[in-house]
C-alpha cells in the first residue's frame, strides 16, 4: 500500500493491523490507538501528520516506522486549500450568508467547554443554513454528535494549526438521522433518592472510582474511554466531573455502555457507567 502524509490511519491499521503497535509505539500520546474505543473515535478522520502532530514526532519517524511493516512512501506535499473540485457541492455552491461563523480558540484557551454554545448555534441557524466553526484541530467527536442530527460536515486545513470546520443543517426535520437500535436509553439522569438507590445496587467493591474535573479537554473523555475497557466483568465505572459530558455520552451509547448521572449543579456531576450485555 502507498501511503503519505495525508493517509488516514484507519486506512493503514485496516491494511496491516499491526501498524497500531507501530504507530503506538512512536510517541507516548499516540499510545491511545491501542484502546479499540479511543481508535474507533480518532483513526478514522485523524491523518499521518495530524497524528505527528498529536504525538509531538516528526512525519519522517512515522514514514520510516511505516516503511519496516512493508508500506511505500511517497512524498506529497501537504495542501492546505483545497482545489474547488474537492469539495462538497454544498460548500461549492454556498453564500457567505448562508453561514454563521464561531471562533471557539479562544474559549478553548481557557479551558472552557464550548460545546453548549456550539449546540445553540447550531439550533439558531436555519435549516440549509451552515455553520462553521474555527478551530486548532479537526473537532472529530462534534463532526460525529452533529451528523447523528443529519448534518453533513467537512474541513478546511488553513495552516497547521487553524481549522474551519462547515456542518450543513438538513433542509428539513424529516432528514435529521435517528439511530437508535432498540429501547435500551443511552442515558439516564437521577435525583438523589434514585442515585443513593443505584449506589447501593452498585456497592463500592464493584466500583472503580476516576475523578477527572481537574483534567483540561479532551482528557477527560480520553481518561474515561481508556479506563473503561480495563473494567473487570461485573465492574462499574464512577465518575466525578465537572460538566454533563456530551461527545462522550455519544461514544459510550455506540459502545453499548449505559451512563446514569447524578447532576448536583452545573458544576458537580457524577456518572455511573455500566455495560449493556449484548445479544446475539
Amino acid at each position: 500500500m502507498i501511503v503519505h502524509a495525508k493517509t488516514r490511519i484507519a486506512s493503514i491499521i485496516r491494511e496491516k493491523p499491526e501498524a497500531v503497535d507501530v504507530i503506538a509505539g512512536l510517541a507516548r500520546p499516540l499510545e491511545k490507538l491501542k484502546n479499540p474505543l479511543l481508535r474507533k473515535l480518532f483513526a478514522s478522520r485523524v491523518t499521518v501528520a495530524d497524528a505527528a502532530a498529536m504525538g509531538g514526532c516528526s512525519v519522517e519517524a512515522f514514514r520510516e516506522a511505516l516503511e519496516k511493516i512493508g508500506f511505500q512512501w511517497v512524498d506529497q506535499e501537504i495542501q492546505q486549500e483545497p482545489l474547488s473540485s474537492d469539495l462538497p457541492g454544498w460548500l461549492q455552491h454556498m453564500h457567505e450568508r448562508q453561514v454563521l461563523h464561531m471562533d471557539v480558540r479562544e474559549t478553548l484557551q481557557q479551558g472552557k467547554d464550548p460545546l453548549q454554545d456550539i449546540l445553540k448555534a447550531y439550533e439558531k441557524i436555519q435549516p440549509g443554513g451552515i455553520l462553521c466553526i474555527i478551530n486548532t484541530f479537526e473537532p472529530v467527536p462534534l463532526m460525529q454528535l452533529l451528523g447523528k442530527k443529519g448534518a453533513e460536515s467537512h474541513t478546511i486545513a488553513k495552516s497547521q494549526d487553524l481549522f474551519y470546520t462547515y456542518f450543513l443543517k438538513p433542509a428539513s426535520a424529516s432528514a435529521e438521522v435517528l439511530q437508535k437500535d432498540d429501547d435500551t436509553p443511552a442515558v439516564i439522569y437521577c435525583n438523589q433518592q434514585k442515585w443513593e438507590e443505584l449506589l447501593q445496587q452498585y456497592p463500592e467493591h464493584t466500583r472503580r472510582f476516576l475523578d477527572v474535573r481537574a483534567l483540561e479537554m479532551p482528557q477527560p473523555m480520553q481518561t474515561i474511554l481508556a479506563t473503561l475497557p480495563e473494567l473487570a466483568p461485573g465492574k462499574v465505572l464512577l465518575v466525578q466531573h465537572k460538566r454533563v459530558p456530551v461527545y462522550l455520552l455519544e461514544e459510550l451509547h455506540d459502545a453499548n455502555y449505559l451512563t446514569y448521572i447524578y447532576k448536583i449543579s452545573e458544576t458537580e456531576v457524577w456518572l455511573l457507567i455500566v455495560q449493556i450485555a449484548e445479544h446475539g
